[in-house]
């Protein structure tokens, strides 16, 4: 029972290019599904003092898989940073709270579609012995691998949040729970 607007797929016998993809979509798949159904109202709700809203939530994911998954696996990202999205320890006067302006979901779950398209398209493009190379820019740490792990792991961080914050909000219609894609 549960929201799958993915259907599963088999995770076997991977190579590491194809754990990569499979990691990517998974995460893209979670999030998108986090979304779901959502009203923007219920995006915009601040359910849990002192914690931010989905909208801000789902916005800090997709800047970072924006850079981590496009950005850095291109050279380009789709959207310019902003630095609204990564506001960690910052002061209680420039956290997110009600009455800011938030992305519509509908335009949250756009630009999801973008980052999927891109950087599946980027990764599936990409030779195997590219994903233990430096990224430049990257201070010569960071693999295009070490990136795409990265940004997977961020972001099935924050979908644990979002369907914390969906649950509070009473926004769990037909029995909705996050699933997992492959298998």
């Amino acid at each position: 029972m549960g929201l799958l607007l993915h259907g599963m797929k088999n995770a076997q016998q991977t190579q590491l290019k194809q754990a990569l993809h499979i990691g990517l979509d998974e995460c893209l798949s979670a999030l998108e599904e986090s979304l779901s159904g959502l009203t923007d109202e219920q995006a915009r709700a601040f359910p849990l003092p002192g914690r931010n809203n989905v909208a801000w939530i789902a916005m800090h994911c997709l800047n970072c898989l924006d850079d981590l998954a496009v950005g850095a696996q291109t050279g380009h990202r789709l959207r310019p940073p902003d630095e609204r999205w990564v506001l960690w320890q910052c002061p209680a006067e420039r956290r997110p709270k009600p009455g800011d302006a938030f992305p519509a979901v509908g335009d949250l779950v756009s630009y999801l579609q973008e980052i999927r398209d891109t950087g599946l398209r980027a990764l599936d493009a990409m030779g195997e012995p590219a994903l233990t190379r430096s990224v430049p820019g990257w201070s010569g740490k960071w693999t295009h691998a070490d990136l795409l792990v990265r940004a997977g792991m961020h972001t099935a961080a924050h979908v644990r949040q979002i369907w914390l914050l969906r649950g509070l909000l009473g926004a769990l219609p037909d029995g909705a729970w996050p699933r997992q894609h492959w298998w």
